[in-house]
């Protein structure tokens, strides 16, 4: 990631490690190992109804600023169960010098293991420009299940589309071959209004699910739509002008994947 973007640790404002490690001790998922450097940081694991194992991932600072960098790595074992979320919002803020903001984040899950990552939103600020890279390494039998949200600025505040730049790649393989591509550029400007990336709306969902057979996939008519790859990952896509509307359809969307292709039961999260 830093040859990527050109820095180095060493000129980066700051930069968050965590590392963990899941496995099962006496049928329950377990965190086993973890290893923290602020600002990244989770709190005391908690266990859902269904057996999940549930993390969040704290940022106390409130933001990342431009230069800095979180390193984020989960390895799940087998038959382990974990969700990771994120305490709040990441709100990307802009370096004086104009650098961009980094992030790298790498899931490995064994066979009957399943891991989910579901982020809160990312609003990048005025200014601000932001890379991430996500790749999940997943073993046959393996499940993986991702949904994000990103804002079309702080639009409250008439922020829209004023960020710099926003990168995301997002790569998904089983057993070494790749299942689901996903990569993301966007430089606001006249293109970035075009219908298929943004058209009227502030919001934007993407997400992937691996694992079992596809039946019926979700669908939100002017909101949401789904498919599945060439590699049989079942992948989702949506654009609303409110937050709260396009959260809703993604969760009852995510819902009702986690049923088809796993047979799991809808999230009860408690926060």
């Amino acid at each position: 990631m830093a040859g990527s973007t050109g820095l180095t640790l060493l000129a980066r404002t700051r930069t968050g490690v965590l590392h963990l490690n899941f496995g099962l001790r006496r049928g329950r998922t377990v965190l086993l190992r973890d290893i923290q450097k602020a600002p990244l940081m989770v709190i005391r694991p908690f266990e859902l109804p269904c057996g999940t194992l549930m993390v969040f991932i704290m940022n106390p600072t409130g933001g990342v600023l431009g230069g800095d960098h979180a390193e984020i790595r989960a390895v799940v074992g087998e038959g382990a169960r974990v969700l990771i979320l994120t305490q709040a919002a990441t709100r990307v803020q802009p370096a004086p010098d104009g650098r961009s903001a980094t992030q790298d984040i790498h899931f490995a899950v064994a066979a009957d293991g399943r891991l989910e990552y579901h982020p809160e939103r990312t609003i990048p600020f005025a200014g601000s420009a932001f890379t991430q890279t996500l790749t999940a390494e997943l073993e046959e039998g393996a499940q993986f299940g991702l949904t994000e949200t990103l804002a079309a600025g702080r639009v409250q505040m008439g922020e829209r589309l004023a960020f710099r730049s926003f990168e995301s790649r997002v790569q998904v393989n089983v057993a070494g071959r790749r299942v689901y591509l996903d990569c993301q550029r966007l430089t606001p400007g006249d293109l970035t209004s075009a219908p298929g990336v943004w058209g009227p709306g502030e919001y934007q969902a993407s997400g992937v699910f691996v694992g079992g057979v596809p039946g019926e996939l979700p669908s939100s008519p002017g909101i949401l739509a789904s498919g599945v790859s060439a590699g049989g990952a079942v992948w989702v896509r949506g654009v609303a002008s409110r937050g709260p509307v396009l959260d809703a359809v993604l969760v009852r969307a995510r819902d009702s994947l986690r049923l088809t292709l796993w047979g799991a039961p809808p999230l009860q999260v408690r926060r």
